[in-house]
């Protein structure tokens, strides 16, 4: 034995348990994590789960998909199924989130935030990893109609907020009319110089402060939000190239879509989504407008980036695990909901669809789907 074991006045050193660390410094090194490691931490013991409540995991920079259930004696209602790609081969469920996901439909995403719109014509902004909820004006205040049950909508919105001010900006048209609210606003309010309709896509540019509508015909307007009274800000040339016949398939007829994306520099991009009917094979084409000659121009590859469709963004994919670059990420958009082969992610190198793993797809009976960037901010 050593002698000194034999000190009588020798100090011996307290190691803590892991389980009495403060919940601070847990928290602090909580955030540093990945979502699948957060959840791994979350385990060891109670007060490590205690402390990781609100934690968010550092910044995301690969797409999830949340899968949204379908109403069914099955299914619980108020949970929802996350796809993590960098973890091929699991899916997690996510706590009660006290919301009747199958009588409800997200309109649209922004980072780690669902803009939902339920049976009772409510909407609300949703993030499900920390369970904030922002409650909206009541739909009601655009048109009392509006609670009629045979009343029509469609996934036609944009969603912005800042995750630390919780400052946000929905656009949502509707009757054919554009309205939208901000934070501290009570009520809808009407923009009478937008003339967006209800099928028309959208998508925001927070940096700019601009709303880009696809209009019927290929049109493109930009709207200015910079201001309490949105107005005209310019109109781009319209994307002609609507032909549903590419050569090589003379006797191939399927159904076309366009979408529009932010490029990483900030100009749009639209993508030619082309679905053959006697197939179940998908094609997409993506166009850029030239400055010089103000055609829309074909866009060969994306190089070292990725498109995130359902959130009409461009991300960068290059040195990142899990994401795949020169791709399109898509769940379907206004194509069958539930049919589980309209969500995949397209190789545009190969001209692939590399389909979702079984595990995605026997997890639960779903109503919809959505790609979503948490941490994504713009």
């Amino acid at each position: 034995m050593d002698q000194s074991d034999k000190n009588p006045n020798r100090r011996l050193r307290v190691i803590p348990k892991w389980s009495e660390l403060c919940p601070d410094l847990l928290r602090s090194i909580f955030e540093q994590l990945s979502f699948t490691n957060l959840n791994r931490a979350k385990l060891v013991c109670r007060s490590w789960n205690s402390a990781s409540r609100g934690c968010v995991p550092k910044r995301n920079q690969i797409p999830w998909l949340i899968l949204f259930p379908q109403k069914s004696e099955n299914n619980s209602s108020n949970n929802c199924v996350l796809f993590v790609p960098d973890d091929n081969d699991k899916v997690y469920k996510t706590r009660d989130l006290g919301v009747d996901f199958a009588q409800s439909i997200c309109l649209a995403t922004y980072g780690s935030w669902l803009l939902m719109f339920n049976h009772l014509r409510n909407l609300y902004i949703l993030n499900p990893l920390t369970l904030e909820r922002i409650d909206l004006p009541h739909s009601t205040s655009i048109n009392p109609n509006m609670c009629y049950p045979n009343f029509k909508y469609y996934r036609s919105a944009c969603l912005w907020i800042n995750n630390i001010t919780k400052d946000y900006l929905v656009v949502w048209p509707i009757y054919n009319k554009c309205f939208f609210t901000k934070k501290g606003d009570d009520t809808w309010r009407f923009a009478p110089a937008c003339h967006i309709r209800m099928k028309d896509q959208i998508i925001y540019n927070h940096k700019d402060h601009k709303v880009y509508q696809y209009a019927s015909y290929g049109f493109i307007y930009v709207w200015d939000f910079s201001s309490d009274i949105p107005h005209v800000d310019k109109h781009l040339p319209a994307v002609s190239f609507i032909s549903g016949r590419e050569i090589g398939d003379k006797n191939k007829y399927y159904r076309i879509s366009h979408q529009m994306v932010m490029s990483l520099s900030g100009e749009v991009v639209v993508v030619k989504i082309m679905h053959y009917y006697d197939l179940s094979r998908w094609r997409f084409r993506i166009f850029e407008l030239n400055p010089l000659t103000q055609r829309w121009v074909k866009v060969d590859s994306l190089g070292d980036a990725a498109i995130i469709l359902d959130m009409g963004i461009t991300v960068v994919a290059k040195d990142i695990p899990g994401i795949k670059k020169n791709s399109i990420y898509f769940s379907g958009l206004n194509h069958p909901l539930t049919d589980p082969e309209c969500r995949f992610v397209y190789d545009l190198t190969t001209g692939t669809m590399e389909p979702l793993p079984q595990c995605v797809l026997s997890s639960m009976l779903f109503s919809d789907s959505r790609w979503f960037l948490p941490g994504f901010t713009s």
